[in-house]
């Protein structure tokens, strides 16, 4: 049985939290349906140790994803680089970025309402 990371486990985890199918996610990691279906069906690694190693993943590719988005927020809001770009690229850029951000906020705010019930 192929070993995976922590690192991969946790993009795996926060591709699928953001709303991605699991088909979608195991092509793009080249990890078989079954294992992603699993990590899925049972929230990813096995142990607690493996748990809160890939929560602190995921919350830093969240921290990362917003800095992202503040960025560009920043630069858009520069008229000159503005008037630059292809308005329909920083347009889908910003919208997927802004999408899986409020997406994975909703499922860990859905997660801490399920782990104080």
């Amino acid at each position: 049985m192929k070993k995976y990371t922590n690192e991969t486990r946790a993009a795996v985890m926060a591709a699928l939290l953001s709303g991605q199918s699991i088909c979608s996610v195991a092509k793009e990691y080249n990890i078989p349906k079954g294992t992603v279906s699993y990590w899925k069906k049972n929230g990813g690694p096995n142990n607690q140790t493996q748990k809160k190693d890939i929560g602190d993943l995921l919350v830093k590719y969240l921290e990362t994803n917003l800095e992202a988005l503040q960025a560009q927020a920043e630069a858009f809001k520069n008229t000159e680089w503005l008037a630059k770009q292809n308005a329909a690229d920083a347009a889908v850029l910003h919208g997927v970025m802004t999408d899986k951000a409020v997406r994975l906020l909703e499922a860990l705010s859905n997660a801490a309402s399920n782990n104080t019930s």
